[in-house]
């Protein structure tokens, strides 16, 4: 698919809009040179129209972001052991919280039957013995809120 030798001619006489003669007689004759003139117009117009639907940025804004990018991702990769070490925290304390509860259960509900009116009328009187809470249980309690506390606050003041 060979096209007409004169067809480069052709383009840039359309786009300076100056024919000579002959070539605007070879133009009427030769299809290629036809389109090619019918064309040339309009591409020269887009190839000049700048306008575009999204600006390109500035390179010194693309390049400040790549940096900040890299930055960041070396901070990621720095703090994935803290990261790791916080995920393992809090799924202890859940273990702990939860074993607690299903161990202790039966010692707590006790602990909170105390404090319904009946039995804070009979603690008032003093007539019977109320259930008292295990030592083993206050421990846990002790240690499992003193950690889930220090955990929060770590959390707290890691995001600050």
């Amino acid at each position: 698919m060979n096209g007409c030798p004169m067809e480069r001619d052709v383009i840039r006489a359309a786009a300076n809009d100056a024919w000579p003669e002959a070539l605007r007689a070879h133009v009427t004759t030769c299809e290629d040179c036809t389109a090619a003139a019918e064309v040339a117009p309009w591409m020269r117009g887009f190839a000049d129209d700048n306008v575009r639907e999204h600006p390109l940025p500035d390179p010194s804004v693309l390049w400040l972001k790549a940096q900040v990018l890299r930055s960041s991702a070396t901070v990621d990769r720095a703090s994935r052991p803290i990261t790791n070490l916080q995920v393992g925290a809090y799924i202890a304390l859940a273990a702990g919280w939860a074993l607690l509860l299903k161990f202790k259960w039966s010692a707590i509900q006790a602990w909170l039957h105390g404090f319904t009116p009946a039995a804070l009328v009979t603690k008032a009187a003093g007539a019977t013995a109320t259930a008292s809470i295990p030592a083993t249980m206050i421990i846990a309690l002790i240690v499992l809120g003193s950690l889930s506390v220090m955990v929060a606050l770590h959390q707290i003041l890691a995001e600050e």
